[in-house]
């Protein structure tokens, strides 16, 4: 099972590096800056992240490099289906003395968003499932079980000033000790554009891990950063690259207060 399905996503993952949109050819880097925002357009890209959280656990430095591949399906003629796949690749220092520091592949999250095909208004919105697939290489690294649950996106899409959430939580199917899941998460994002696909930005996760102690449930991260959409020579390809520095205002013990986020989406 694991391995089918590591074969479709890097199947998908190759094919939306050889895929190509003629309907974006056309717009400038302006109008894609504002259309690659809204997070159910329907573009086909993938994007490329890293995650830095220094001083976790026994001095370490936490870090998740991912690929997650954005691809929409048209269920009918009023409805479409945009789908985002996490595939992450981590490291996660010792947490406590004892402890043995691990790196290998986590586990694979999907989210699917049901949304109209047609925009009326500024508002846009989506649900449909959240499913962790249990990939993971090292046992420190997730559940060995799956876990699913609802997700629902909200987003305003304006010309100067946009953004929204994505609000999740999904539970394990059975597991017990660490295998067990019960996790809520509100993705936040916002957006000030400025003029040739420049923009400041907020994009970042709060989590609560409800089977943890109460004191050591939230992270919630605070700050943002900037980026900016462009094209490279003669490609007919859109880019965007980001960086933020998010403050941990709230965070279980073992977590560092800072974080780092890099990101650079190809849309295609």
């Amino acid at each position: 099972m694991r391995n089918y399905c590591l074969c479709l996503v890097f199947f998908f993952s190759f094919h939306f590096a050889n895929a190509q949109s003629d309907d974006n050819q056309e717009l400038t880097v302006e109008e894609m800056n504002k259309k690659r925002q809204n997070p159910v357009e329907g573009l086909r890209s993938f994007f490329l992240q890293s995650v830095l959280i220094p001083d976790t656990g026994e001095g370490g430095t936490a870090q998740s490099y991912s690929i997650q591949p954005v691809w929409p399906f048209k269920v009918s003629e009023h409805v479409k289906l945009m789908t985002y796949t996490i595939i992450p690749l981590q490291y996660i220092p010792k947490l406590e003395p004892a402890g043995e520091s691990a790196f290998g592949l986590g586990n694979i999250l999907f989210n699917g968003f049901f949304t109209p095909v047609e925009k009326k208004g500024k508002f846009v919105y989506g649900a449909g499932p959240a499913i962790q697939i249990p990939t993971r290489t090292d046992a420190n690294l997730g559940s060995n079980t799956v876990s699913l649950g609802p997700s629902l996106l909200l987003y305003y899409a304006g010309d100067k000033i946009s953004g929204g959430a994505v609000v999740q939580n999904y539970w394990s199917l059975g597991g017990t000790g660490a295998n067990k899941v019960d996790l809520f998460s509100v993705q936040y994002m916002g957006y000030y554009n400025f003029s040739k696909g420049w923009f400041a930005s907020a994009n970042s996760t709060i989590e609560a891990d409800w089977l943890a102690p109460s004191d050591q449930r939230w992270l919630v991260p605070v700050g943002g950063g900037a980026g900016k959409t462009f094209k490279l020579g003669q490609s007919k390809k859109f880019y965007c690259g980001t960086a933020q520095l998010f403050y941990n205002a709230i965070k279980p013990d073992y977590v560092g207060r800072w974080e780092i986020i890099f990101q650079l989406q190809v849309i295609l």
